[in-house]
């Protein structure tokens, strides 16, 4: 059997600047890192903006309407 066949889809990385949902919070994707990873911003609960690096695969797109 084929390579070709299987059903796995090769992922891409998200735009630079998108809102994207990373667990239960809401993230702004900042940069390209290395390794299908990427570098998203997020506020924590004192209000504190903080960057990491995450892997593509964890992060989901947001639903076209917020509200």
């Amino acid at each position: 059997m084929s390579r070709a066949g299987r059903g796995r889809q090769k992922t891409a990385c998200p735009e630079i600047g998108a809102l994207m949902r990373y667990d239960e919070r809401v993230v702004r994707v900042v940069a390209e890192a290395r390794g299908q990873r990427v570098i998203i911003e997020s506020i924590d609960e004192d209000g504190r903006a903080f960057r990491s690096a995450v892997k593509w695969v964890n992060l989901v797109p947001l639903p076209a309407q917020l509200f």
